[in-house]
């Protein structure tokens, strides 16, 4: 049998992992249109510096890596349509203008949207996707002395660090506050307030145009106005489903591809993972988009134990858990916060944990019940131990009275040493 995966991010790889795992004999052909080995999507902005960002590539998932595993690689090759009935795509670029399969995973991604601001077609406004995205910022920001971001999403706030590492003057415009849906109102405050002052953070304020005659050359925040040479637009992607639908696949109403809980698409032998799909939410089992790596790469694992004939249902395919390391602060989300939550009509709770030996604030929420839905960090340093506790307790529908989180861990060694000497004074 042969599995042909079109796509070469986490929820591809993944699912080629899987299906290789669980069924050794199986062909397994990951078809990509990108040339160069597969990379951590989080830290893409390093080649806003040109510097060597081999840092950012997956030792275990280059070509020769996968190849090890009985997994063929196929780069530089686009799938540009294919016939469901007859189980065949056609291609452009490699050796060959088609390839059959038997069963089929579409990884296909999202693309990044453009703001409807006047101005938005000028040279000078560039998105950040992937790593040959970043590569051409890194050329229009030479000789740049000002960016201004608009989105204050992860890249985004990724993004103005890395200019402001390079000695640009930056502007991040903010419509509302920072990481909006995925941190309390309380979270994005202490965000902001570890960001440097050198960085602009234009809070509550939205582009009304992008000035220039061919090039970019200032940023109209209605009675603001801030002069520069480059945009940089980060607010947010939008599912690419263009090969699902030559394939006769069911597109949903918020235009990903829909997929059961073993990721199986509306046509036979054709599946869907990562940022292309709509997925049940793990809340409310509502259609939501989860573009999240880490959900990608569940989603993945799903659909290869599937397409190997595991009738295994993994729990956590839907369970959001972010990382990112900005502005010296490492940020966790896991689950749902009160945004998303309401969205979908769920009551919250939130508890904030403080910890200064370790600069970190910590907002569990919990439904109307006190079941654990989600949770934030904001630290120096361990916030990922602290958010697989949250998602463990998640998974176990746990109540913050039954399941409070451990102590942190400079009190858990407090605790010890009071036992052995008597009280220690703060």
């Amino acid at each position: 049998m042969r599995l042909v995966v079109v796509g070469y991010g986490p929820g591809g790889v993944y699912a080629a992992l899987a299906a290789k795992m669980f069924a050794p004999d199986m062909d397994v052909i990951i078809l990509t249109k990108e040339t160069i080995p597969a990379h951590r999507r989080p830290g893409i902005t390093l080649g806003f510096k040109s510097v060597d960002t081999d840092v950012l590539t997956i030792p275990e998932w280059t070509p020769e890596a996968l190849a090890k595993k009985g997994i063929e690689v196929r780069q530089g090759v686009t799938v540009t349509g294919g016939d469901s009935a007859n189980k065949i795509l056609t291609l452009e670029g490699g050796s060959e203008s088609t390839i059959k399969y038997d069963k089929l995973v579409l990884a296909t991604g999202g693309r990044s949207v453009l703001p409807n601001l006047p101005g938005i077609e000028l040279d000078g406004v560039y998105t950040v996707q992937d790593l040959m995205d970043a590569k051409r910022v890194a050329e229009a920001v030479k000789d740049a002395s000002s960016v201004v971001v608009i989105g204050a999403g992860f890249i985004g706030l990724e993004a103005a660090e890395r200019l402001y590492e390079l000695k640009k003057d930056v502007h991040i415009v903010v419509r509302s506050r920072l990481l909006r849906r995925l941190l309390e109102p309380e979270m994005s405050a202490e965000l902001a307030a570890r960001i440097p002052s050198g960085v602009h953070v234009h809070l509550g304020l939205s582009p009304e145009q992008v000035i220039g005659e061919e090039c970019v050359r200032c940023v109209s925040l209605g009675t603001e106005r801030i002069d520069t040479e480059v945009v940089l637009c980060v607010t947010g992607i939008v599912p690419e489903t263009a090969l699902a639908e030559s394939l006769g696949v069911k597109i949903g109403k918020l235009g990903g591809v829909v997929v059961n809980e073993r990721m199986e698409t509306s046509v036979p032998d054709i599946y869907a993972v990562g940022d292309c799909i709509e997925i049940k939410d793990f809340l409310t089992g509502k259609p939501i988009l989860l573009p999240v790596a880490s959900a990608a790469a569940r989603e993945g694992r799903q659909a290869g134990a599937v397409i190997a004939g595991k009738n295994k249902i993994y729990p956590d395919v839907a369970l959001r858990f972010q990382y990112d390391y900005i502005f010296g602060t490492e940020i966790v989300t896991v689950g749902a916060s009160t945004t998303e939550a309401a969205a979908v009509g769920i009551d919250t709770k939130v508890q904030y944990l403080y910890d200064p030996a370790e600069y970190t604030k910590v907002a569990l929420v919990t439904d109307h019940d006190g079941r654990f839905i989600g949770g934030q960090i904001l630290s120096s340093r361990m916030a990922a131990p602290i958010g697989y506790q949250i998602m463990s307790r998640i998974g176990e529908g746990a109540k913050i009275e039954e399941r409070p989180l451990t102590k942190f861990r400079h009190d858990e060694l407090k605790a010890v040493l009071e036992e052995v000497i008597g009280p220690i004074k703060s």
